[in-house]
Parts: structure tokens; sequence; C-alpha cells
């Protein structure tokens, strides 16, 4: 049995439950009444199916994602009382309290990690409309401090927020990389996929690209600073995600729905960067990896257990314009490098991201806690 408790995309099969209302009718009510009645909903459809179907385990993932459309940390205490329950932090948003969106990096427990990184660390970094250290429980000691029937057994996809979130919380979190299709994630024709976009067939294409280009975490301010002094001759800037636009020197290649786009958009390209101020495992870098693109992104969080400077890309120490220019500079200096990198690139997905070897493991992690 599957069932997903999500905000936007449906599952193949199985059960859907989600406190999004329904266009039309149902979102004129909720702009007059309010978001308030969402998480009673999606409770009570929870607990309903949890006691319905009896499942053995209930897996969690990016409970955050989804709290605009009724999820809660309350959704893993419910499924206690039925079952074991895996939670998977994606992000340090578990590592955060109530009043924080996330946990925010302190130069006590997060040191600059990999080549040419600063080793004192990068100090609190508070974005607008977010509270730092308020001292309160976080949600990861929350859920798993509470009384309940069975146990919950947390994972992360890098050693970095294993570590981190044993250090913060005191308890133990299991590192677990997060799987990949090298099927469909796979090298490719360049020039094909640079047709599909509309891009230059000669010349360096360089790639970039969130779920929000205005996200500050994403780092593309950093970015586009950056470029105006190391793109060097001839080289394209290519960007993906939402609230993008067409700029001077710059290709928008919008709001990329599906896989089959993500790999043409990876294949076009001759590096991906990935600028991001604080970051985990994104999924981002494993993508263009498995599909032979060199990564070049700052050395913070779980990114230097993905980016092995010289062989499957580059990393930058100190989150700020003008390291990530001097990087970029190195990194597109000379373009049969940047070629040569690329089977080392698919190799180290193939390694470290095939599914067959991480349904193992977690299927290991699964009878450790049966046999409690």
């Amino acid at each position: 049995m599957f069932a997903q408790v999500s905000g936007d995309e449906k599952p193949v099969s199985g059960f859907f439950l989600t406190g999004k209302p329904p266009r039309g009718l149902g979102r004129v009510v909720e702009l007059i009444l309010g978001r308030g009645g969402r998480n009673k909903t999606v409770m009570q459809a929870w607990k309903e199916l949890l006691e319905r179907e009896k499942p053995d385990l209930v897996w969690a993932h990016n409970i955050a994602g989804g709290e605009k459309w009724g999820w809660s940390i309350e959704l893993l205490s419910c499924a206690r009382k039925f079952c074991p329950v895996f939670w998977t932090l994606h992000d340090m948003w578990g590592l955060a309290d109530g009043s924080e969106s996330y946990w925010q990096e302190d130069k006590a427990v997060e040191g600059g990690r990999g080549q040419g990184a600063e080793r004192s660390g990068p100090k609190v970094q508070k974005f607008e409309g977010e509270k730092v250290g308020s001292g309160e429980e976080s949600r990861v000691s929350r859920v798993c401090g509470e009384n309940g029937k069975y146990p919950v057994t947390l994972t992360a996809p890098s050693r970095w927020l294993a570590d981190l979130t044993k250090k913060i919380t005191g308890q133990e979190c299991v590192f677990l990389p997060n799987p990949i299709d090298l099927k469909i994630f796979s090298p490719g024709d360049q020039i094909a996929a640079r047709r599909r976009f509309g891009l230059p067939e000669e010349g360096l294409v360089v790639l970039a690209g969130a779920d929000s280009l205005a996200d500050p975490r994403k780092g593309f301010d950093l970015l586009r600073e950056a470029w105006g002094s190391a793109r060097g001759k001839g080289a394209t800037l290519a960007l993906l995600g939402r609230h993008g636009e067409n700029r001077s020197g710059e290709k928008y290649l919008g709001n990329l729905a599906s896989d089959e786009q993500m790999v043409a958009a990876y294949r076009a390209a001759d590096l991906y960067v990935h600028p991001a101020r604080m970051e985990n495992a994104p999924c981002t870098i494993q993508e263009s990896l498995a599909c032979g693109t060199p990564v070049l992104a700052f050395a913070v969080g779980g990114i230097p257990e993905m980016v092995i400077p010289g062989k499957n890309g580059f990393l930058a120490g100190k989150p700020d314009a003008a390291t990530l220019g001097e990087a970029l500079a190195l990194a597109l200096a000379k373009r049969d490098r940047l070629s040569r990198m690329r089977s080392e690139c698919r190799s180290a997905a193939e390694e470290i991201w095939r599914p067959e070897a991480l349904v193992g493991r977690f299927l290991g992690v699964v009878e450790r806690v049966r046999g409690r």
C-alpha cells in the first residue's frame, strides 16, 4: 500500500491526501475564511487512512514542502501510534524550532571545507522574514522526544546533515543517499539538446537552476554578479526555474516540468553551477553528474561529499560573488578539461547513487528497526 499526503503531485497509484482546495469555489471560500481548516482536514483524513490500512511503515519526506497545504509534524506523531516511522531530512527545516523556517548555520558547528574553503566557517546568515536562535526545541527533538508506541528513525541524504542532526538534537540519524534513475538521467547528444533550447551550438554553455531563482538561499544574486567578470568570450549562461526572466547575457529556459526536459538541459551544458549559500544534498547536482556534466558549487553542507575537485567538478570556498567569480574563471579556462571530466561525472553517479544498492541499504535499516 502506498499513501501520499501531498500539496501538488498525485501518485501513480495508491491513496492521495491533501489540504489543497480545488480550483473554483473552494479557492474563493478559502480567500474569505483563511487556511485555518487545512491542517485539521488533513489530520483527520490521515488518521482514518492509518486506521483503515494498518501500514507496516510510514516514510515521511519533505514535510516543510507541504505546510501550506496542511502538512505538519503532527502527521508523524499520529503515525507513531500505528507503526514505525522513517523521517528523511531533506534540508535543515527539521533542525529549526517552530519560529524558524530553517536552522541557521553557525560557525560553531559548520566549518568551511573543500579546496580553498575558509576554515573559520560561515557566520550566522539571517534572511528577511526569519528569526534566528530563539532557543526553542527543534522540530526533530519535539517529534522524537514524544512518547510513542513505535519509534521514529531519522535518515539524511548526506553525512553532513546526519552528523549535524545528532550534534544539534542528540538524535541518531542514518546516512542514506537519495537514489537516482540512471537510465533516465544519462549522457546524450549535446548539440541536439542545445538546438532544443535555442542555445548556441558553439562555445561554452553554463547551466544553473533552482525551484525558485528568487530564493536568497540559492544564491543567484551571487551568480549574476560573478558572471559579469568570469564568463569569457562566447560563453552563455542558461537558467531554469520559477521566477526567471530573460536578461542581457542570459538565456531563460523556463520552469522545466519533466525529467526529459531536465535531462536535455544538463546534456546541453558544459558546466552546471549551483551557487547556493546553504545546502544539503542537491538533487540537481546528482542529476547533472549522472548526465555527465561537471558541477561547480560552494563547499557548503553535503556538497563536498558529491563534488570532487578536479575529477567531477569544482568547489568554491567562501560563499560570495568574488570567490564564485574566481572559481568560474578557473572552470571555464579550458574546455577540454571539462570534456575529460564527463566520464568521471557519470562514474561517480553510478558508484554512489545506484538504486539497487541503496534499496538494499534501506531494507537493512528497516530490519534493524524491526529487530529492536
